[in-house]
């Protein structure tokens, strides 16, 4: 999904626009209505028998976010004070009720045949597989394989149903005519980090989980398409060849969907590489287990040319550290480095494959926060992470939700627990009258506005997050 502008926020309907004023807001206040009434775990546990702060919105049992050190403990000692906050917040707080209603609504949502819809507000229409990647990262840390099995396996039979020959970007349920015709829409825009986000789900789970009779009947479309993604057209590589079309060794992605501009990008860029590399990771993987040596030499090759492109065309070196570049633009030759920095700089947490050294991503986020970690603009008490900046450095007052979720599992990766601690403080000022997480929150007209609560991406990525800090800190992955 395009996240518009926060001038131009608006909902897409793939064919026409609608302006988000009117009608999608009361879409969207019938739609949580409903759920706060079909969610059995909504506001039943912690927030109403607890004494709570109405100025501040948080429960008194501990203030969120209150990280000084007046009585000059140790780093160990704060860092302790620290973490009992965040498992307060998670289990009392307004992170819990927005987490245990999220996870539920995503849960219920999906239909017996694995069908997942993405919005509840009518912003956007259908099934988005890419979702799926999400979906099946945070179901594999609460070990729901049924459903796993099922979202994949939907997204699986309408390629075969349809006779695609690639992931769709997106998918409706399906409709029965009165003389039992089956009915399905979809849409093919080619996104080939999507699909990746597919493979790379199927993947991990077939290594998680023994499931033959699953996994051999979706094996050779998933290996067609992993390899699909390091060719040409999209791989830029041909071997022993020094065009530029053939040796920048990077996935070009034609139809990337970005918050910048409020548009798709034709690019090569940090996001498409990492999910890409994920999928063949994964997918070599298999391939070794299933001894198809053809396909576990193809990916391995590949990923290294890979790697070698990200290396040599997706970085530069600041202030002599070694950054990733959130993407380079074409330009019928070597492309030029683009230079602002926002979210997409996040691909390799998402994905969870590094195509470089660590330090590499450190050096990114400690480079992109210098600009887009700013101060609330109606709270100098608080901090957010602002969605991207161009390259004359202005900055975009929007919050992905994702993002927030990504960027919470790199500082728990981190062990940046303080900066978890400045997010739950933001959602509990801006958050807590929502009780369903949103897909973005923008500044506009002094205020912050949220958009499409339950978004289907947004939502599992922060869940996802929310689901590994609770299990870091010793708590079940669950509330």
């Amino acid at each position: 999904m395009i996240y518009q502008s926060p001038t131009e926020m608006k909902i897409i309907f793939r064919n026409k626009k609608l302006n988000r004023s009117g009608f999608p807001n009361l879409i969207s206040g019938v739609a949580l209505i409903f759920l706060f009434f079909q969610t059995p775990f909504a506001f039943t546990k912690g927030l109403e028998s607890l004494p709570f702060d109405k100025d501040s919105n948080h429960s008194t049992g501990y203030v969120c976010g209150s990280t000084n050190n007046p009585d000059g403990k140790s780093p160990d000692e704060s860092m302790n004070q620290i973490k009992k906050q965040l498992v307060y917040e998670l289990e009392y707080g307004t992170i819990s009720k927005i987490y245990r209603n999220t996870y539920h609504s995503l849960i219920s949502r999906m239909k017996e045949n694995g069908y997942l819809q993405e919005s509840f507000t009518g912003a956007y229409r259908g099934e988005f597989p890419r979702t799926i990647g999400g979906y099946v990262s945070l179901l594999m840390e609460t070990e729901d394989y049924l459903r796993i099995q099922r979202s994949l396996e939907f997204v699986f039979e309408s390629m075969i149903r349809n006779h695609l020959s690639k992931v769709p970007h997106v998918i409706d349920s399906l409709k029965i005519s009165a003389d039992g015709t089956v009915n399905q829409w979809f849409e093919t825009e080619d996104q080939v980090d999507g699909r990746a986000h597919v493979v790379m789900a199927y993947a991990r789970f077939c290594l998680k989980k023994n499931q033959p009779e699953f996994e051999n009947k979706y094996y050779e479309i998933a290996k067609k398409e992993v390899k699909s993604f390091l060719d040409q057209p999209y791989f830029y590589y041909v071997y022993k060849s020094n065009f530029s079309c053939n040796a920048i060794h990077l996935v070009f992605n034609c139809a990337l969907e970005h918050s910048r501009e409020g548009r798709m990008w034709s690019v090569f860029d940090i996001l498409t590489q990492s999910f890409v590399g994920a999928a063949a990771q994964s997918m070599m993987q298999l391939a070794e287990r299933r001894n198809d040596t053809e396909l576990y030499e193809y990916l391995k090759t590949r990923l290294e040319i890979l790697k070698d492109g990200v290396d040599k065309y997706l970085t530069r070196v600041v202030d002599g550290k070694k950054v990733y570049l959130e993407m380079r633009l074409p330009d019928s030759n070597w492309g030029q480095p683009f230079t602002g920095m926002g979210w997409l700089c996040y691909g390799p947490v998402a994905s969870q494959w590094e195509p470089l050294d660590r330090q590499v991503l450190r050096n990114t986020i400690n480079l992109l926060k210098q600009t887009l970690f700013i101060n609330d603009e109606l709270d100098n008490n608080l901090k957010y992470l602002a969605a991207e900046y161009d390259e004359k450095g202005s900055v975009t007052k929007l919050v992905i939700g994702k993002a927030i979720g990504w960027d919470m599992e790199y500082c728990r990766q981190e062990g940046e627990y303080d900066k978890i601690l400045e997010w739950f403080k933001f959602l509990n000022k801006y958050h807590a009258d929502t009780p369903i997480y949103v897909e973005s929150m923008f500044f506009k007209g002094g205020k912050w506005v949220k958009a499409d609560c339950g978004n289907g991406e947004q939502s599992v990525w922060w869940c996802f997050a929310i689901a590994r800090l609770r299990k870091d800190l010793g708590l079940p992955a669950v509330n």
